[in-house]
């Protein structure tokens, strides 16, 4: 994982713990209060004299904690180091915090900075533990991680990946080294389309003249397909990318972004897409019990169909969708090729006589995609982004420069939905309004999507 990388998820999780410190001196003062009575104690001040503690502690907490490297080396659940960390970090909140009532002469009860300074620490324990075991599972892995291709001399890529650190080598999936030297642009590229690689790191130590010429043609297509490029100094190539120094293995590099969104913004994207389709999932639930009667009622074969389609980079995923054509449907797609009227490798025919009566009024209104709110909430595609492509329309692309649509993640809604959908014709086209959205992308930009996209859904427009 990259310095950068690192440095947001750590201000993150701060962020988190600061908010469980002052949620815990809120519980604190609650129980002291409630236990007034019992315990023959006398009555708190009013709950507006501990205003001024929430900011305190909710900045303690967290800066102790950081002090104390929790956030620098994460470990396995249940670890004895980690809690020991905690506790430490806990007492020394409530050390600073009583200190701090000694030096402001405040008469705050010492039993609520005690118990809020447990209970933060209890609460930033179990939060590190939920984080650990999410991180463990085999769907964070394959999410976050890293599949990384190392080019360059394979004695010096060897040398620099014994460099890099424990968490750095956990991020990674090595998917071996490519020799420029020794292979062809045409193999690089076939690698990247095999291992769906989301990195390529550059290695040009002890690059020659000739063997930096080599490279040339690989940044080229990097570029184009939007794989993101990682260079061990020593050679700037020519690139569209957004550019960004930082540190791996200790050492500078030159990390060419696919996007030049921060990597806090695209962090509060992924937050937001997983709130939004948790929320959605829910409050739609009697809806999605309706369709999936609907269409159990009405036609043979099972409710949700499941299809591979090319996510980021390209990697395959299940994508899910109400049955919106007759079983077997899949089967007839070949016999109806030269109805097509899309010009380039998708396919898409007005009045497609598999689509069922049902099936085309929720492909009109875009009611047959509601299922992705689970591939959104699993990781796998975004609210908004370019839409997911079948594997096998993928692989007709005669324009490497169209997988450059692949370097995000899918979404629900895109620029080609609220621009058409389907009343678009060419291929060309409807690449050009994702590689507009992926170049110009906000978080601005995803909200004016998403609202446009609601008027689309209710009229219809372009479905088919």
């Amino acid at each position: 994982m990259l310095a950068r990388t690192r440095q947001t998820r750590m201000r993150l999780l701060q962020c988190i713990d600061a908010a469980l410190f002052a949620l815990a001196l809120a519980g604190a003062y609650a129980l002291r209060a409630a236990l007034t009575g019992v315990i023959d104690r006398s009555p708190l001040e009013p709950f507006s004299e501990y205003l001024w503690l929430f900011p305190a502690i909710a900045l303690s907490g967290p800066f102790v904690l950081a002090r104390l490297r929790f956030y620098a080396e994460p470990l396995p659940p249940l670890h004895v180091r980690r809690l020991a960390t905690v506790a430490r970090a806990s007492l020394l909140t409530g050390l600073a915090l009583v200190l701090l009532l000694f030096i402001t002469r405040e008469q705050s009860a010492r039993s609520v900075i005690v118990m809020a300074s447990a209970f933060g620490g209890a609460l930033v324990w179990l939060r590190d533990e939920l984080t650990a075991r999410l991180a463990a599972t085999r769907l964070a892995r394959e999410q976050w991680t890293q599949r990384v291709l190392w080019v360059g001399e394979p004695g010096q890529n060897a040398r620099f990946r014994a460099a890099l650190t424990p968490v750095e080598r956990a991020r990674f999936a090595d998917l071996g080294d490519f020799d420029p030297a020794a292979r062809s642009a045409a193999d690089f590229a076939a690698l990247l389309h095999e291992h769906a690689a989301n990195a390529v790191v550059v290695n040009l130590a002890g690059a020659t003249a000739g063997q930096l010429a080599r490279l040339q043609p690989l940044l080229d297509i990097c570029g184009r397909e939007g794989v993101s490029l990682v260079i061990r100094p020593g050679f700037l190539p020519g690139s569209p990318l957004g550019l960004q120094i930082d540190t791996l293995a200790s050492e500078a590099v030159i990390h060419y972004r696919v996007q030049t969104a921060s990597p806090a913004s695209l962090l509060v994207k992924r937050i937001a897409d997983l709130a939004a389709a948790a929320v959605l999932l829910l409050v739609l639930s009697p809806l999605f019990a309706l369709i999936a009667a609907a269409i159990a009622v009405t036609s043979r074969g099972p409710v949700i169909f499941r299809q591979q389609r090319a996510g980021l980079n390209g990697r395959a995923f299940t994508l899910f969708k109400f049955r919106s054509m007759r079983a077997g449907a899949e089967r007839e797609r070949d016999a109806l090729d030269a109805q097509n009227e899309m010009r380039g490798p998708v396919f898409k025919i007005a009045g497609d006589p598999r689509l069922t009566p049902l099936g085309r009024f929720l492909r009109r209104h875009g009611l047959d995609e509601l299922p992705q709110l689970w591939n959104v909430l699993r990781g796998e595609m975004s609210l908004v982004g370019p839409r997911p492509l079948p594997l096998y329309e993928v692989g007709r692309f005669d324009n490497d420069a169209h997988r450059r649509r692949l370097s995000v993640r899918p979404g629900l809604t895109c620029l080609w939905q609220v621009s058409g959908r389907n009343d678009i014709a060419d291929f060309d086209e409807w690449v050009r309004l994702d590689l507009a959205y992926i170049d110009n992308w906000s978080l601005f930009l995803d909200a004016k999507i998403l609202l446009a996209t609601i008027p689309v859904v209710l009229l219809g427009k372009g479905g088919r």
